[in-house]
């Protein structure tokens, strides 16, 4: 029995010293960025935060949302000051509370919410989720989004280090053996737009495969119905106009779904819900048409695509305003 104490002890203590490890080391690069002032989240919140009752429009959303609107743009024809909140891998729960975390210092009059399946599906990437949390200024907020959100498996990500870096350990280990290269960091930040000037290739053009569809990603219809009804009635509560759109994919990439599944899901749902819903990729594309080059990988909207969505949300907006 005391052998086996003893060995229970040992490994406990090899966990916990480990966990401390991987928790500097990971949050090493973050603490940096936060200090140089180039820390993605740290600025965005910072401007929110300071900046009270600016912000007349501002997108939520996964990085499909932050590489999508660029502010300068949409303020020159709105005659409104936006702000792009979007975060990376956003999920659904996560867009609620930083809704409720950014209601406490803007009064916005529209909310643009970027729907996409794998924001509600059951992969979750905690490191992301939580960098985005711990900006909120409310504790009460932050453990709601941990504790309401995520539940049992959000409690165990915040606490243990290795399950909520695990992706991240295991990128670093394949890339350690297959010599690939980190991605370039995103610096070029215009009120939280990422302005990326990267063209997708022809070779990662050829390896495109199918988007998001019911068959290849677990999403959770349960899931997004309670936390869209939660941001609709956040925003019918502050006399906001939601507007949901689905940011735009490379045409080469859409050609491949037989059935888009992603769009004709989000166009009924909001239908129901009485929300306008748009889709980037088929919105006036007799005006503004997408192609391969508009884009920086897969499903990122570069600098010129981002001026065609930025564009096609000044038409909406415009629309809905008549």
């Amino acid at each position: 029995m005391k052998s086996f104490l003893k060995k229970t002890g040992i490994l406990i203590i090899v966990f916990t010293i480990l966990n401390i490890i991987l928790n500097y080391v990971y949050e090493l690069p973050a603490k940096k960025a936060i200090k140089n002032k180039i820390h993605k989240n740290s600025l965005k919140w910072n401007d929110i935060h300071k900046n009270q009752n600016t912000y007349d429009l501002i997108t939520i959303g996964a990085s499909r949302a932050y590489r999508s609107f660029n502010p300068n743009i949409l303020d020159s024809k709105l005659n409104l000051n936006s702000y792009n909140m979007g975060t990376s891998a956003q999920d659904i729960a996560e867009s609620y509370y930083t809704l409720k975390e950014i209601l406490k210092y803007q009064k916005p009059k529209f909310v643009i919410l970027d729907l996409f399946l794998p924001s509600s599906d059951d992969k979750h990437d905690f490191y992301q989720i939580y960098s985005n949390a711990s900006f909120f200024s409310s504790n009460k907020t932050k453990y709601n989004l941990i504790i309401d959100g995520y539940g049992a498996t959000g409690v165990a990500n915040y606490c243990i280090p290795i399950l909520k870096f695990k992706n991240y350990i295991k990128k670093d280990i394949n890339s350690f053996f297959s010599n690939r290269s980190n991605s370039k960091p995103e610096t070029n930040w215009i009120k939280g737009f990422s302005y990326d000037t990267i063209t997708v290739t022809q070779k990662e053009i050829s390896n495109f495969y199918p988007i998001s569809n019911f068959e290849n990603t677990s999403f959770k219809k349960e899931r997004f119905n309670e936390f869209f009804n939660k941001i609709k009635q956040i925003t019918l509560d502050n006399n906001i106009k939601l507007i949901c759109v689905r940011t735009p994919y490379p045409p080469s990439r859409l050609a491949l779904n037989k059935i888009d599944d992603e769009n004709a899901f989000f166009r009924n749902f909001t239908k129901k819900s009485n929300i306008p819903y748009y889709d980037l990729n088929t919105f006036e594309n007799h005006k503004y048409k997408y192609i391969d080059s508009d884009f920086s990988d897969y499903h990122h909207p570069n600098y010129k695509g981002a001026q065609k969505a930025s564009w096609q949300l000044i038409e909406i907006i415009n629309k809905l305003r008549k």
